[in-house]
C-alpha cells in the first residue's frame, strides 16, 4: 500500500499529463466558450473516442481516493472565517483563511492558529502578523494626523472668527467716533450761529443807540 507522499507524487506526475478538457469546435467558432460540454452527436468523433481527436473526461484522470481533495502538502484544506471553526481541527487539517476578513479579525485568527500549532496554507503567519501590525500602526498615525489637522483647522477658524469680531468692534467704534464728531460739529455750528445772531442783534442795538445819539445832538443844536 502506497503512503501519502508517494500518492501525492503520483498525482503530481499524472496532473502533468492530464489534458485540458474543452468543448468541441472551440477552434472553429469564436462564439463558443471553452468550458466543457459533453458531445452528443451520433457521429461525433470525440464522443466515439477516435484517435487524434480531443479527449473526454473519465474516471482514470481522478486522483487516488486517499488523497483526493488534499493539499500538495498532504493536509486536508479547511476554509476558516472565525475562531469557532477552529474547534475540532487537528494537525491533519490545513487552514485557508477567508479573503473577506478584516485586519483585526485576521490577526486574532492567525494568533490563535499559531497558539494551537495548526498549519496555515494560504498565508505566512509571521509575515501576515508583521504586515497587519504595520498597517494598524500606519492607520493610527494617519488618524492622529487627521485629528491634529482638524484641530488646527478648528483653531484657525476660531482665530478667524475672533479677528472678524475685533474688526467689527473696531468698525463700530469708528462709526461711533464719526457720529460723535458729527454731533460735536453740529453743536459747534449751532453755537456759532447763535453767537453770530447775538452779535447781529447787538450790532442792531448799537446802531439804534448811535441813531438816538445823533438825533439827540441834532435836537440840542436846534434849541
Amino acid at each position: 500500500m502506497m503512503d501519502s507522499k508517494e500518492l501525492l507524487d503520483k498525482r503530481t506526475r499524472a496532473k502533468k499529463k492530464k489534458p485540458v478538457f474543452v468543448r468541441r469546435a472551440i477552434h472553429k467558432k469564436k462564439r463558443i466558450g471553452s468550458s466543457w460540454r459533453r458531445p452528443r452527436g451520433l457521429h461525433n468523433k470525440q464522443r466515439l473516442k477516435r484517435r487524434g481527436y480531443l479527449r473526454s473526461p473519465g474516471t482514470g484522470y481522478k486522483a487516488p481516493a486517499k488523497i483526493r481533495g488534499a493539499h500538495r502538502t498532504g493536509l486536508i484544506p479547511v476554509l476558516v472565517s472565525n475562531t469557532r471553526q477552529l474547534a475540532g481541527l487537528t494537525k491533519e487539517h490545513g487552514i485557508i483563511l477567508s479573503s473577506k476578513l478584516g485586519d483585526n479579525k485576521r490577526k486574532s485568527l492567525v494568533e490563535e492558529i499559531k497558539k494551537q500549532g495548526l498549519t496555515l496554507l494560504n498565508l505566512d503567519a509571521d509575515k501576515t502578523l508583521a504586515g497587519i501590525e504595520n498597517k494598524l500602526r500606519e492607520r493610527k498615525e494617519e488618524k492622529r494626523k487627521k485629528a491634529e489637522k482638524r484641530k488646527a483647522k478648528k483653531k484657525g477658524i476660531e482665530e478667524k472668527v475672533k479677528k472678524e469680531e475685533l474688526k467689527k468692534k473696531e468698525e463700530i467704534k469708528k462709526e461711533e467716533e464719526v457720529k460723535k464728531k458729527e454731533e460735536t460739529e453740529k453743536q459747534e455750528e449751532v453755537k456759532k450761529k447763535a453767537a453770530e445772531k447775538k452779535e447781529a442783534e447787538l450790532s442792531d442795538e448799537e446802531k439804534k443807540k448811535l441813531e438816538k445819539q445823533e438825533k439827540d445832538k441834532l435836537l440840542t443844536k436846534r434849541t
